[in-house]
């Protein structure tokens, strides 16, 4: 359903795309500003994840380091609701296209950058990437020595949190009339993903440690355990109830009572879950577990996981570089021969 708002997103890569994709999934307009000639990095450098971040928008190539192509965005901004960018602190400013001179032009924007360290302070010219974000935030060192397979800093940290900003900024402007600069860093955005071993820190004064945390493997009852086929259970018996089912249903009842045992028997404990784990395999231990309230689940893989997904809309595809640049042109007022001395002139791409 059309929301009747207007994103031009300038992003690249993936915490931008996603962003923009969950608007347009919902119904925003996205309009896509990219740079004429290759676009989008992630076209060429991850084309599968270019297409599955990017369907449903549309693509307009301007080149903003024009004059020129600075004043076409001027004129899509005017009746954008919504900018989100990605560049460098700065970067946009020094283009004529910071926030300052935008709102001139439309004083209800909003104008959202997304960087990995925010506008300012002692990391915000520094270069990062997901890997990055999660070491400086402190959610690397509680996954020691693994990087986790999922962008945590870019989807969690970046995506989801401007998301969330744009849709407060809207809200605010609705009540206000008034649109707004927002500061997006995917290391804030990490850093607030800490709750509880931030807590447990502030608490006791103990650095948490990979392994060692008690949603991080330190007990038997919220632990990973290899079943007889080498596929994996995760097992999440948190609550004493729930750890007090699983001991009936795995015959060690003498193990519920010591479910946060905090002496030497602690890895004896583990042992003797994982032996018993041992003796079936993955789908038999889900199936007879499944019914008991034991928080049993067995460990997907990502092809098991798309194969219980809905499929695609194949109408939904990502666009084209610059597929439509000229009809977007066309309904802010830019005349044809105006648009073929544009292209002519390397201004703008549509074809």
């Amino acid at each position: 359903m059309p929301l009747g708002i207007t994103v031009l997103d300038l992003t690249r890569l993936l915490p931008g795309a996603t962003a923009t994709a969950i608007l347009a999934e919902r119904g925003a307009e996205v309009i896509k500003i990219e740079q004429p000639g290759e676009g989008d990095y992630a076209r060429s450098l991850v084309p599968d994840v270019f297409a599955a971040s990017n369907a449903g928008k549309k693509s307009v190539s301007i080149n903003l380091k024009d004059p020129r192509g600075r004043d076409l965005l001027l004129s899509l901004v005017r009746r954008a609701d919504v900018l989100i960018e990605s560049f460098r602190p700065g970067t946009m400013a020094r283009l004529g296209l910071g926030y300052g001179q935008l709102r001139e032009v439309n004083p209800r924007l909003i104008y959202a950058s997304l960087t990995g360290y925010g506008q300012s302070g002692v990391y915000a010219d520094l270069a990062g990437h997901d890997v990055n974000y999660l070491a400086l935030g402190g959610v690397l060192d509680l996954n020691l020595p693994v990087i986790p397979g999922v962008q945590i800093a870019d989807l969690a940290g970046g995506a989801m949190q401007a998301v969330i900003a744009i849709l407060f900024a809207l809200l605010d402007r609705g009540a206000t009339g008034e649109g707004r600069h927002l500061d997006i860093s995917m290391l804030a955005g990490v850093e607030s993903l800490l709750t509880i071993p931030l807590a447990a820190y502030r608490t006791t004064g103990r650095t948490p440690q990979a392994n060692e945390e008690i949603l991080g493997g330190r007990y038997a009852c919220y632990n990973l355990y290899e079943a007889s086929d080498g596929r994996w259970l995760a097992v999440g018996a948190l609550e004493p109830k729930f750890w007090a089912a699983l001991c009936v249903q795995l015959g060690c009842e003498e193990l519920i009572p010591l479910q946060f045992c905090e002496d030497d028997r602690r890895g004896a404990i583990k042992d003797r879950v994982a032996s018993i784990f041992r003796t079936r395999t993955a789908s038999e231990w889900f199936g007879a577990l499944r019914s008991h309230d034991c928080c049993v689940t067995p460990v997907l893989n990502v092809a098991e996981v798309a194969a219980t997904m809905p499929q695609p809309d194949p109408t939904q595809r990502p666009p084209r570089l610059g597929e439509h640049t000229r009809p977007i042109l066309d309904s802010i007022g830019v005349k044809a021969a105006d648009l073929d001395a544009l292209e002519a002139a390397g201004i703008i791409q549509s074809r």
